[in-house]
């Protein structure tokens, strides 16, 4: 398993507050889904090469968010950069989006 990406960004709100609107929807662990709450995890993959995990922590100033990608791919582990046109893009776009996320949680809570 290979970081390809990582991005992360502060909820301004308690862990337990985070945790709960993160695994209200987040279902149960299977076959390609991993939910631990008492970790902070929640992770989800394919039957190649993606495996995306959200983790929560505490943070001085509320909850940390981090997302990561990962390259799970056991054989030809350099396609996924050709069938994703090299990732370019891919990191803006990753924060984006989790910039979007926790502006969403946040009014919620």
């Amino acid at each position: 398993m290979r970081l390809l990406f990582e991005v992360s960004g502060v909820v301004h709100a308690p862990l337990e507050t985070v945790k709960d609107a993160l695994f209200r929807d987040a279902g149960e662990s299977g076959g390609h889904r991993l939910v631990d709450r008492e970790q902070g995890v929640i992770a989800y993959w394919g039957d190649w090469w993606y495996r995306g995990e959200d983790t929560v922590t505490a943070h001085p100033q509320g909850t940390l968010l981090r997302h990561r990608v990962y390259n799970i791919a056991r054989q030809g582990n350099w396609a996924p950069y050709l069938a994703n046109k090299m990732f370019i893009g891919y990191r803006a776009r990753l924060e984006a989006s989790l910039r979007d996320r926790i502006a969403q949680l946040e009014t919620q809570l």
